[in-house]
Protein backbone atom coordinates (compact mmCIF):
# COMPACT_ATOMS: atom_id res chain seq x y z
CA UNK A 1 0.00 0.00 0.00
CA UNK A 2 1.63 3.22 -1.14
CA UNK A 3 -0.91 5.77 0.01
CA UNK A 4 -1.67 6.63 3.57
CA UNK A 5 -5.26 5.96 4.56
CA UNK A 6 -6.03 7.65 7.88
CA UNK A 7 -9.32 5.80 8.38
CA UNK A 8 -7.87 2.37 7.64
CA UNK A 9 -4.90 3.14 9.87
CA UNK A 10 -7.20 4.26 12.70
CA UNK A 11 -9.31 1.09 12.46
CA UNK A 12 -6.27 -1.19 12.28
CA UNK A 13 -4.72 0.47 15.32
CA UNK A 14 -8.00 0.65 17.25
CA UNK A 15 -8.71 -3.06 16.79
CA UNK A 16 -5.00 -4.01 17.09
CA UNK A 17 -4.96 -5.75 13.72
CA UNK A 18 -1.90 -6.57 11.59
CA UNK A 19 -0.59 -3.46 9.78
CA UNK A 20 -1.26 -4.94 6.34
CA UNK A 21 -4.97 -5.55 6.96
CA UNK A 22 -6.95 -4.60 3.86
CA UNK A 23 -9.65 -1.96 4.15
CA UNK A 24 -12.18 -4.38 2.67
CA UNK A 25 -11.59 -6.73 5.64
CA UNK A 26 -12.58 -4.04 8.14
CA UNK A 27 -16.19 -4.91 8.85
CA UNK A 28 -18.06 -5.60 12.05
CA UNK A 29 -18.80 -9.10 10.77
CA UNK A 30 -15.14 -9.95 10.13
CA UNK A 31 -13.41 -8.27 13.10
CA UNK A 32 -14.08 -10.32 16.23
CA UNK A 33 -13.29 -7.43 18.58
CA UNK A 34 -15.90 -5.17 16.90
CA UNK A 35 -18.68 -5.73 19.43
CA UNK A 36 -21.19 -3.25 20.86
CA UNK A 37 -18.81 -1.85 23.47
CA UNK A 38 -16.05 -1.44 20.91
CA UNK A 39 -18.56 0.31 18.64
CA UNK A 40 -19.26 2.97 21.28
CA UNK A 41 -15.54 3.49 21.82
CA UNK A 42 -14.87 3.54 18.08
CA UNK A 43 -17.50 6.22 17.44
CA UNK A 44 -15.90 8.38 20.13
CA UNK A 45 -12.49 7.83 18.55
CA UNK A 46 -13.76 8.63 15.04
CA UNK A 47 -15.54 11.79 16.18
CA UNK A 48 -12.40 12.97 17.96
CA UNK A 49 -9.98 12.06 15.16
CA UNK A 50 -12.00 13.58 12.34
CA UNK A 51 -13.78 16.41 14.18
CA UNK A 52 -17.29 15.21 13.34
CA UNK A 53 -20.42 14.24 15.21
CA UNK A 54 -22.52 11.35 13.94
CA UNK A 55 -26.29 11.17 14.28
CA UNK A 56 -27.75 8.15 16.10
CA UNK A 57 -29.42 6.80 12.96
CA UNK A 58 -26.14 7.08 11.10
CA UNK A 59 -24.13 5.36 13.86
CA UNK A 60 -26.23 2.22 13.42
CA UNK A 61 -24.94 1.94 9.84
CA UNK A 62 -21.24 2.52 10.60
CA UNK A 63 -20.36 -1.17 10.60
CA UNK A 64 -17.58 -1.23 8.01
CA UNK A 65 -14.69 0.75 6.63
CA UNK A 66 -16.76 1.52 3.51
CA UNK A 67 -19.75 2.84 5.49
CA UNK A 68 -17.56 4.97 7.77
CA UNK A 69 -15.63 6.34 4.79
CA UNK A 70 -18.91 7.23 3.04
CA UNK A 71 -20.20 9.01 6.16
CA UNK A 72 -16.99 11.04 6.40
CA UNK A 73 -17.10 11.82 2.68
CA UNK A 74 -20.64 13.20 3.06
CA UNK A 75 -19.12 15.67 5.51
CA UNK A 76 -16.30 16.53 3.10
CA UNK A 77 -13.67 15.11 5.46
CA UNK A 78 -10.48 14.53 3.46
CA UNK A 79 -9.02 11.06 3.94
Amino acid sequence: MNESDALRDLLVEFFQLPPGTAASALTQASVAAWDSLAMVQLITELQSAFGVEFELEEIERLTSYAEIRAALARRNIPL
